[in-house]
């Protein structure tokens, strides 16, 4: 089950357009969707009820799928570069009956270190590296940490990082869906200022599975990646999409 989600009723308004209040409406929805899809077994249930959006939100038409997702990928293509081919800047949803296979690996990884060390999150403790070390951080604000993750393979490849255990989100209170709106506005407006360009990257949401076992649904911990292919200039590339 596909969604498109328009980020703004301007054509020419990209998330490095918008203003921080101005994107907290693209994480409602985000949030809305991803609630909506949710498995009523899932222990993030009770969460749901005060994340969704009042009847006039443009979600509000959604409805329950005929048979449970097991996982939603949130994303965005931005620019031709990375394959986009409508110019008025949009996500997309795409909902799946199986874990794809980042996500999958990421998931197991943080299962094992969460076993492993008395049920510690690894991105909890990157975190608190990272910040401890201040070499990587790009921009920081009370709940989030936008930083070059240390084993990056693309160029200016960078992660939105909650300082604190999110599972996904539906965890997050208003206050803090009000500093994610930041840190993404921040992030993506400092990539098309780095080349004076309108900067290409594919961006993707990583949180909790729809479905999933408790260890699964705990072990998980939000994050945003964002995968930019320009190298040296606006016109020089190291990755294609």
């Amino acid at each position: 089950k596909c969604y498109v989600l328009t980020f703004s009723a301007a054509h020419n308004l990209t998330l490095a357009d918008l203003s921080p209040a101005e994107i907290v409406p693209v994480i409602d929805a985000w949030t809305d969707l991803y609630s909506s899809h949710m498995s009523p077994k899932s222990p993030l249930v009770p969460l749901a009820h005060a994340t969704t959006l009042p009847p006039v939100s443009p979600t509000a038409s959604l409805t329950k799928p005929r048979e449970q997702y097991r996982y939603m990928q949130i994303f965005e293509n931005k620019g031709v570069t990375m394959g986009c081919s409508n110019p008025h800047p949009h996500g997309q949803v795409w909902t799946t009956s199986s874990l794809p296979e980042e996500p999958a690996m990421e998931l197991e990884q943080l299962k094992k270190y969460r076993r492993e060390h008395g049920g510690n999150h690894m991105l909890q403790d990157y975190a608190t590296l990272e910040n401890k070390k201040q070499e990587r951080i790009v921009f920081e604000n009370e709940t989030f940490l936008v930083l070059c993750p240390w084993w990056a393979t693309w160029p200016f490849e960078t992660m939105i990082l909650s300082k604190k255990h999110k599972r996904a989100l539906v965890d997050l209170n208003a206050g803090e869906k009000d500093q994610l709106a930041e840190a993404i506005a921040e992030i993506t407006r400092r990539y098309d200022n780095l080349f004076e360009t309108y900067f290409p990257y594919s961006m993707g949401i990583h949180q909790a599975p729809l479905e999933g076992t408790e260890e699964e649904i705990e072990s998980s911990y939000l994050h945003f990646h964002f995968y930019p292919p320009l190298l040296r200039s606006a016109t020089v590339r190291k990755f294609l999409v």
